[in-house]
């Protein structure tokens, strides 16, 4: 028995008047289409009094159903215990999933552990389907070393990598455009596999579901989106929520097939997510599924949903009686498998259960002091390992504002800082680049670099707005030729969905090289950058998303104007889990862009459109023929002198070698030094330099409020002893 899906189509043998749209011929009347013409039946086989529609054969067998059973029933005590704690102030903060059982657990229990789940925060039952333990779920919310993300996430925000499920995402809608990237790799590899996103109705609100579904629908993801309807997002109802037929409507519009489910029929979530599931993989490309349900608690324990809610107590009470529980109930004893007294007996040791892990993990220590800086990078680098330093000498000094023995290591002997971690040149070197050498432009070396890492690891993609074409600049031009186009992409104009996707792409594992088409239009991908790729593995506590590289070409350039001349370097220097690499030349850019993709670590690779074609003379125009890195992290002292330090970086270092040259007839000698990476720089060898001239000056594109020049400044005065005082100058 398989649920219909809506489906925009047409006829082979039809002649469409455009292409993008399914019209096939014109019309004298001036016709508006409000959808409302038709509408989605909501898919139903087990009715409100449990009982299955007539023909219809449960698609699982008894016992798995009384294993549903048992997982929703556990569902509900664990959320009675978990909001007891809440209100005993024993955690601080809950949020429950009331009435929306089989949304979860009938979902997950349709698919095969093999498919990546992309959790909201209402997906307990697909949690403890997958074998989330009680106490795992009493670590999280206490935030113990128990804890799978040591402690550092908000409660119910579970986690298990292993399970291929990922950590529930606290920003709403963030997850929706990262699924297809994961089901686009599917896709690839040919894989029995599907990536699958929960979200509510509030969340598709979001610009992140539109794109999320639109590039899933473009390149054929493998994806299933399961949007749970319950009819509240906190105290925004659907009626101000969204014109129009519900989330399913959208599907059809994008060429997505759809349907709208009985979120409290257990046996029509299953069915319909099954389904779901069969067509994806067979036909590559993504579902849409509604699951209809009610939100019978508050949004979270900081609500009081009675403030707001449109029912009153009695229609919220007969809305509870029609609910997924007392449905499945009903069914399971007419069929003689479940009795008041089993259910009594499941309660009873589930709510034991909960209590005696919330009794154990409060007798854990949390997490040691240095897990506030871990995992933001591979090799945590210097300027994090100098915080984590500092913080430990702080606490200590003051241990009696801090609870001490709280903390696992706080109670013992304080570490001995390594100076070696401090410093701030790379830990690891690549080979020098050998070989013959050949003049080259900017665009040039990045398109050879582009091809190199395409050549290397078949388990590379490059995507972006007009990529495949060649890019704006010309940078990828050849590229989909070359290496095909599966691998090398076009993408929808859709900033954030272009950074979202680079997440499911590596977390699926593969290295994406995403191009955002001008440094100015990355601001749409912000939230993606800074609250998802840089936090991913933080959050996940190692796990996740680190094979990514952001190319965009910044700063000024002939009538580039406020839109197309941006340095925006310094938005993202501040937010840690990024590395940022800007090149001054075309031997620079190969070299430190292979690095770049082949870092484990997140990198935004911005390039100075005014060097992409601009003839630079002498050594950093002689690019290595072969394959070469260069190291990231490290700065290049370009010019030596003895009179003054100028740092810079990308186009700025032209303009610094001519300030020097025009300074040395006055009998000043300038050293210029590109820090080539802002994040992790190199203070250890401006400060060298610094300590040699006495003076520095720091010379930037962008804006000098907050730009990353007073970060070196003060950072330069701190450090650094002055053989003869004079002021640093940005």
């Amino acid at each position: 028995f398989r649920p219909a899906f809506a489906f925009r189509g047409f006829a082979a043998d039809t002649h469409l008047l455009w292409r993008g749209v399914q019209s096939t011929s014109f019309s004298e009347l001036l016709e508006f289409k409000d959808g409302s013409e038709s509408t989605f039946p909501v898919f139903q086989v087990l009715n409100s009094q449990g009982k299955l529609q007539d023909g219809v054969e449960l698609p699982f067998s008894l016992d798995e159903g009384v294993h549903m059973m048992e997982l929703m029933v556990k569902s509900k005590v664990y959320d009675d215990v978990l909001l007891t704690m809440q209100r005993q102030g024993r955690i601080s903060f809950y949020c429950t999933n009331y009435g929306e059982e089989a949304t979860s657990v009938g979902t997950a229990a349709a698919l095969q552990p093999q498919d990546m789940i992309w959790p909201q925060y209402r997906e307990l039952g697909a949690f403890l389907w997958r074998g989330l333990t009680a106490q795992e779920i009493a670590d999280q919310n206490i935030g113990n070393e128990g804890d799978r993300s040591k402690g550092r996430n908000l409660q119910v925000h579970y986690c298990m990598l292993e399970k291929n499920m990922q950590t529930v995402h606290a920003v709403l809608g963030t997850q929706i455009p990262q699924a297809p990237g994961a089901g686009y790799a599917y896709k690839l590899d040919k894989e029995d596999r599907v990536s699958v996103t929960y979200f509510g109705d509030g969340a598709a609100s979001e610009g992140d579901a539109f794109t999320g579904l639109n590039f899933a629908s473009v390149y054929g993801s493998q994806t299933l989106f399961i949007c749970r309807n319950n009819g509240y997002s906190i105290s925004t109802g659907v009626d101000d929520q969204y014109g129009g037929d519900g989330i399913a409507a959208r599907g059809p519009a994008l060429g997505i097939p759809s349907v709208r489910v009985d979120g409290n029929d257990l046996v029509a979530v299953f069915l319909a997510t099954r389904e779901a599931r069969r067509r994806s993989v067979a036909e590559q490309k993504p579902t849409l599924l509604e699951l209809m349900t009610y939100r019978v608690g508050d949004h979270t324990t900081s609500d009081d949903s009675s403030a707001y809610r449109k029912e009153n107590k009695e229609e919220v009470a007969k809305l509870q009686a029609l609910g997924p529980i007392p449905r499945w109930r009903a069914f399971l004893m007419s069929k003689g498998v479940w009795t008041e007294e089993k259910e009594k007996a499941i309660a009873t040791a589930a709510r034991e259960e909960m209590l005696q892990a919330m009794k154990t993990g409060e007798t854990k220590k949390r997490p040691p002091l240095r897990d506030l800086f871990t995992d933001t990078y591979t090799d945590l680098p210097w300027h994090l390992e100098e915080q984590a330093a500092y913080a430990e000498k702080h606490v200590r000094e003051y241990s009696q504002d801090y609870k001490m023995s709280a903390y696992r290591g706080l109670d013992g002997p304080a570490p001995v800082p390594d100076a070696r971690r401090i410093a701030s040149a790379p830990r690891q070197m690549p080979p020098a680049p050998t070989g013959k050498t050949r003049e080259m432009t900017m665009v040039q070396s990045i398109n050879e670099a582009l091809s190199i890492a395409l050549s290397s690891n078949e388990r590379t993609v490059l995507f972006g707005e007009d990529v495949a074409f060649g890019g704006v600049f010309r940078c990828s031009m050849g590229l989909r030729e070359k290496h095909g186009e599966g691998r090398v992409l076009n993408a929808p104009v859709a900033e954030q969905a272009i950074a979202a996707f680079a997440i499911g792409l590596s977390v699926a594992g593969y290295k994406a090289i995403a191009e955002i088409q001008f440094a100015d239009y990355i601001f749409p991908a912000f939230d993606q950058i800074v609250n998802e790729i840089a936090k991913y593995r933080y959050r996940n506590a190692g796990g996740g998303a680190g094979n990514i590289t952001i190319r965009a070409p910044c700063s000024a350039v002939g009538h580039g104007s406020m839109y197309h001349s941006q340095s925006v370097e310094s938005y993202f220097a501040h937010c840690p889990g990024l590395k940022i690499v800007i090149p001054r030349g075309p031997k620079q850019a190969k070299g430190l862009l292979l690095a770049a993709i082949r870092d484990p670590d997140p990198v935004l690779f911005f390039e100075p459109k005014v060097l992409y074609r601009a003839k630079i003379e002498g050594a950093d125009a002689q690019v290595p023929e072969g394959d070469y890195e260069l190291p990231i992290g490290q700065a290049e002292v370009v010019r030596p002198g003895t009179d003054v330090t100028l740092v810079g970086w990308g186009s700025q270092i032209l303009r610094l070698q001519e300030a020097a040259t025009r300074a040395e007839a006055e009998g000043i000698s300038c050293e210029i030094i590109d820090l080539q990476t802002i994040v992790p720089w190199d203070v250890d060898t401006v400060q060298a330099s610094v300590e040699k001239t006495g003076r520095l000056i720091v010379a930037h594109e962008a804006p000098q409020t907050n730009g990353f020049g007073a970060e070196i400044s003060s950072k330069i005065q701190e450090a650094a002893s002055f053989t003869s005082p004079a002021p640093s100058r940005e």
